[in-house]
């Protein structure tokens, strides 16, 4: 059994519970197969000094370490301010794991802006190999927030070269990081799912579920509302439910109200796993109308239920999303989703196939399985 020390650039927190959740599973995943130790630093404006909190479950110990935000009048000291204590509480964090008994032996870093920066010190520092896995879609050209950025154009090409291996979730951003001259040596590890969580249910089909974040820019909901209300001209019984919170809740609220859809349109805010395999037993197909996307979630939660899923051809979605297991459409037309509607009305799904092909593709045994092999690979070179 490897000791592997994960740190995140990303991860769950009191204010907001999902970011980076897919960290937190790979991390569960890997610790099936090893100890893992996972490593957080977070600004918290609520606190007035340092905060350290440890949790212990199994193989998996998550230690977090709150700091309150620095304050200057001038930005570019805070910025230093902040960098430097950054830095240190890492460090700090690493000799807390080291009084527990834990000494890594490789890295795990998870989206590589900012946390790669402590894996490429700790490798020259330390002598400790690092692996990087990637989730940013800013690499995307349909993004455009990597290649427009000056600073990071001249930062991470050192720490994405000076990684073992990258593990990028998707071909999509493989291909991506490869376009950008970031990395050398790549492997596809998908994000995982809890399919334990998520199984078919025999209830009445009566709606359509979009789960997202309320972010319209990207994730185009009131193109989805649009083409609901053209769909439920002909189809008054059929229901919509939109599960996610975000700062455009106002703006789609008011749509909605603006069709006069109040009665169809249910708005649940963020909702727990059972409320949302509840939701997902009731729905036709789960949909996604994206502008750009890495790989949600949110598609191989849907699979697990044994529910088909609509979605835009962007990012890695066509890597997963097969004639079997749902519809692809193109961004932006609203015509196409209106039709895929009705196309999943029509077809019959096979239910065990779609969840069986979630359970050998996202499941924690198997990316476990996926993550200890690259462990032993790279820690038994040495």
């Amino acid at each position: 059994m490897r000791q592997i020390l994960f740190i995140s650039s990303w991860y769950p927190n009191t204010k907001d519970p999902t970011l980076g959740i897919f960290v937190k599973r790979h991390a569960e995943a890997a610790a099936l197969y090893n100890s893992v130790s996972l490593l957080y630093i977070q600004i918290d404006e609520s606190i007035t000094e340092t905060k350290v909190s440890i949790t212990k479950k199994n193989k998996f110990t998550e230690l977090i370490i709150k700091y309150p935000r620095v304050k200057n009048k001038l930005p570019l000291i805070s910025k230093i301010i902040k960098i430097r204590r950054y830095k240190k509480l890492y460090e700090y964090g690493l000799g807390l794991l080291k009084e527990e008994g834990f000494y890594p032996e490789i890295i795990h870093c998870n989206i590589m802006n900012p946390v790669g920066i402590i894996a490429k010190i700790w490798k020259k520092k330390f002598g400790l190999p690092y692996l990087i896995t990637e989730h940013w879609t800013g690499f995307l050209s349909s993004d455009g927030r990597y290649s427009q950025n000056k600073i990071l154009k001249l930062s991470l090409p050192s720490i994405a070269n000076g990684a073992e291996k990258i593990l990028p979730v998707s071909a999509d951003l493989k291909r991506a990081l490869i376009e950008n001259n970031l990395g050398g040596k790549f492997q596809i590890v998908h994000n995982v799912v809890d399919t334990e969580k998520f199984y078919p249910k025999n209830e009445i089909k009566n709606r359509f579920l979009v789960v997202a974040d309320l972010d319209n820019a990207q994730k185009n909901i009131l193109g989805i509302i649009n083409s609901f209300y053209a769909f439920s001209k002909n189809n008054p019984k059929v229901m919509l439910s939109i599960a996610g919170g975000g700062d455009d809740e106002e703006l789609i609220l008011m749509r909605i109200t603006q069709l006069n859809l109040l009665d169809k349109i249910t708005l649940h805010g963020r909702i727990s796993a059972e409320a949302l395999n509840d939701l997902l037993a009731q729905s036709y197909a789960s949909i996604l109308f994206s502008n750009y996307e890495n790989l949600p979630c949110v598609i191989v939660e849907a699979f697990a239920a044994g529910v088909p899923f609509i979605s835009t051809k962007v990012g890695g979605i066509e890597e997963i999303i097969s004639k079997e297991r749902g519809i692809l459409i193109s961004p932006m037309n609203e015509k196409e989703l209106v039709k895929a509607m009705r196309q999943v009305l029509i077809k019959k799904w096979d239910k065990k196939a779609i969840r069986n092909y979630a359970i050998n593709t996202f499941s924690y045994p198997k990316i476990g399985q996926e993550l200890n092999s690259i462990y032993e690979e790279i820690i038994g070179k040495r």
